[in-house]
């Protein structure tokens, strides 16, 4: 699966990493390519490198969004 964070932060300071395809996912030039991952736990873990406050889309991600 391929995942995007969105490059805006969030009123929360959080950046959401989305599926491909998510319907939440913001306009494409908002959005950077993480990577394809077999996990989503992988995703965020690669993304949280060059994004420490990554955190997962609520809508595509939910066991792997956490409210702040």
């Amino acid at each position: 699966m391929q995942y995007h964070i969105h490059i805006k932060k969030m009123a929360s300071g959080d950046y959401e990493v989305h599926k491909e395809n998510c319907e939440w996912c913001p306009p494409q030039d908002q959005l950077l390519p993480v990577g394809e991952f077999p996990t989503a736990e992988e995703a965020l873990k690669s993304a949280k490198k060059q994004f420490p406050e990554a955190n997962g889309c609520h809508h595509c991600l939910p066991d792997h969004y956490k409210l702040r």
